[in-house]
This record gives C-alpha cells, structure tokens and sequence, in this order.
C-alpha cells in the first residue's frame, strides 16, 4: 500500500536546501506543482505546526515531516534526498538528507499514522537508508522500500 501512494513523481533527487525552513518550504512549494489541491502556504503552516509538536527526525539521517489539510481528499507522499545533509534543530547536531513528507487530509487520521508509522519502520533500519542514499533514480528507491519486510521489522 505504501508504493501506491509513492509515484516517480513524488520522489525528488538532488533537492538543494540550505536549513530546516528552506526545506519544508521547498517541499511545500513542489507538492503544490504535483498535486494543484495542495496550497503550498498552507502545507508549509501545518509543516511548522507540527514541527512545534516535536522534530520529526527519526534517526538514521531521516526526518518524516508531516501535515493534514482541510481540502485534501487523499493522502500525499513525497520522497526527497537532499544534496547535502541539513541541520535539523537537533540537540546532538545530527544531519538530516533523507525525507519523507506526509500529507493527509484532515479527516484520515488513522490512514495518516498508518504512513507514518510503516515510513518510520523502513527508514530507521541503517541499512534501508544506506541503500536509498544509492539510489538515483525513483524507480531504485521505490524497489528498496518495496522490498523492506514491514512484517518482520521490529
């Protein structure tokens, strides 16, 4: 069910950002050209709000930022490895360049943290993000989540 939801289009290489605001309005900004529901001012308010929440950094150099929306009728991933590894706010001044955007619409909470929980899965094994910093192209990418056991992962 994951790759459904993860189109070619949806997976960005090479995304050039310079900190945390830059990249969540980068993502806002190329959600809204793939998918014309999405408003990417609203997608980057509801991306720092939950950011206030609590960082979505979940180890191993990926981060899982993430929102809902009013007038969204599906949920929406977008997939990016950044250039170089940003500094995400973190304490102990890990790097993030691993990212997985998830937007859902406001009434799919359970769908909404279906995603996010199976994407946390996948990308805090090492060796799942080793690969996918291989990758380039999304095709490569999608095959390496594709073929990540979700039932046997801890």
């Amino acid at each position: 069910m994951l790759t459904e939801f993860l189109k070619s289009k949806h997976v960005i290489f090479d995304l050039h950002v310079n900190n945390k605001k830059h990249l969540f309005q980068e993502l806002s900004f190329k959600s809204s050209l793939i998918d014309k529901n999405i408003d990417d001012k609203e997608l980057f308010n509801g991306i720092i709000n939950r950011e206030k929440l609590g960082n979505t950094y979940i180890g191993n150099g990926a981060a899982i930022p993430s929102a809902m929306l009013e007038n969204l009728s599906n949920t929406f991933i977008l997939f990016s490895v950044l250039t170089k590894p940003i500094d995400y706010n973190l304490d102990d001044q890990k790097k993030v360049d691993i990212i997985c955007l998830v937007v859902s619409p406001k009434k799919s909470t359970s769908k909404h943290l279906y995603f996010l929980s199976n994407f946390s899965r996948i990308l805090k094994h090492d060796e799942i993000t080793k690969r996918i910093r291989g990758c380039d192209n999304p095709d490569s990418l999608k095959a390496v989540i594709m073929n990540f056991n979700l039932s046997s992962a801890a």
